[in-house]
């Protein structure tokens, strides 16, 4: 039986970001945790979470929830430090951002020269999107 290596769980909690909102700008707190597993996992074992309330219009907040079904790319990043990037779909919840959505190759990064950081977060759904440019610092980031 082959043993299940969770890389990373990170987590950034209640950290305030500027976000686009159909590219126009706001701004809100946002909550991540994943969980990123190896290959010798089942895609139970993955996940994200992103709880995000909107400061100018709360229509915009949602909860996204998924289990990771693929496995990260691993890159290295200039000036040391890894990062990992994942693709994954799950469901959201909230009134604009609603039922299925999609988690576009959001990049998690540990041991660079800025710290651990989550990056690049961008959400579809129902044909609406969500972006978070830039990083954001995590709270942990423990390798196993």
């Amino acid at each position: 039986m082959e043993s299940c290596d969770c890389r990373a769980k990170v987590s950034a909690t209640a950290v305030p970001v500027e976000t686009l909102i159909d590219r126009f700008p706001s701004n809100g707190m946002i909550t991540v945790t994943a969980r990123i597993c190896d290959v010798n996992c089942s895609a139970k074992n993955s996940f994200i979470s992103i709880l995000y309330g909107d400061h100018k219009n709360q229509n915009n907040s949602f909860v996204f929830k998924s289990l990771v079904s693929n496995l990260p790319t691993f890159e290295p990043v200039s000036g040391g430090g890894i990062g990992m990037i994942l693709t994954a779909v799950g469901e959201a919840s909230g009134v604009h951002f609603h039922d299925n959505a999609i988690l576009s190759n959001i990049h998690f990064l540990h041991g660079t020269i800025i710290g651990n950081a989550i990056c690049s977060i961008s959400l579809t759904a129902n044909g609406r999107t969500f972006e978070v440019p830039g990083c954001i610092i995590s709270d942990s980031e423990n390798q196993n």
